[in-house]
């Protein structure tokens, strides 16, 4: 490899690592909670919280097939 190559590699490989995490950094459980269980196949794991950005009560629902979690807004205002 030529010099201009390497360079650019190792500037080129950090820059776009950067700008993936960018873009995808605000994503993850930053989501709005749905307003009901997604579906049949989903159980409440009993747990409850407050969303901290929104001040609603959250509860959290599991689908044992797929492995996923949903969040979903409390039905009571007792969010724990």
């Amino acid at each position: 490899m030529t010099g201009a190559v390497v360079v650019a590699v190792w500037i080129g490989v950090p820059a776009a690592l950067f700008l993936i995490w960018l873009l995808f950094r605000s994503g993850g459980y930053k989501r709005r909670p749905l307003d009901a269980p997604p579906g049949r196949d989903w159980t409440f794991t009993g747990e409850r919280f407050v969303d901290p950005g929104s001040g609603e009560g959250v509860e959290v629902w599991f689908c044992a097939r797929t492995g996923e979690r949903a969040y979903v807004r409390a039905r009571t205002d007792e969010a724990a």
